[in-house]
């Protein structure tokens, strides 16, 4: 029973230093981009010694796919409380915008995937995992909308127009785009689609 208690006070022990890795991957990356974000670099700012972080990640390509696991877990879900759920097209898509999208972690993320444009051992080992993220995203436009064309795919498209449309401008912003402008260009995407959609109840 002892064995067993220590075993799993070590498993903990491991989640929680592997988290801690990860989080720290994650604001090298907001901070200093994927090239810089070296192994090196996320020891020192995850407070852990280059040898203690390789025993949970023997590489650079490890430690990413580790923290891509993390930010795609981010869900996202309208909130259950009716008084906070949005009312209009317009809400429900800049809920998101605003609590996933426009965020650190996102750009933390798009660093990830843009460099697995190139490293085709990363891009291996992400396909498969941002192929299901995809489909789930798509399962979730579906619960959450209503095609007023009667073709619940109309939704799955629009929505991933949307996602396409979001990450760009993150991009955008990140090479000091004017976010007046950028919040320009989604009310009026919003106004363009509202047309065809419509919230489930």
């Amino acid at each position: 029973m002892a064995e067993v208690e220590e075993l799993g006070k070590q498993q903990a022990k491991s989640l929680r230093a592997r988290a801690a890795i990860c989080d720290a991957t994650i604001n090298s990356l907001i901070e200093y981009g994927y090239g810089e974000t070296s192994l090196n670099q996320v020891a020192k700012l995850s407070g852990f010694s280059k040898g203690a972080l390789q025993h949970h990640f023997p590489s650079k390509e490890d430690m990413m796919v580790a923290t891509a696991d993390r930010l795609l877990e981010r869900p996202f879900t309208l909130p259950s409380q009716e008084k906070d759920k949005p009312k209009s097209i317009e809400e429900a898509i800049l809920l998101p915008w605003k609590k996933l999208i426009y965020t650190g972690a996102y750009r933390a993320l798009l660093e990830i995937l843009i460099a697995s444009r190139t490293d085709l051992k990363l891009q291996e080992r992400l396909s498969e995992k941002l192929q299901k993220w995809n489909e789930a995203l798509d399962q979730q436009a579906v619960e959450i909308y209503r095609s007023k064309t009667g073709n619940q795919e109309d939704v799955k498209i629009l929505m991933t127009m949307n996602r396409s449309l979001m990450r760009g401008l993150v991009i955008q912003d990140s090479y000091g785009a004017d976010s007046e402008a950028t919040m320009k260009y989604i009310y009026r995407w919003i106004e363009l689609i509202s047309p065809f959609l419509e919230l489930k109840e």
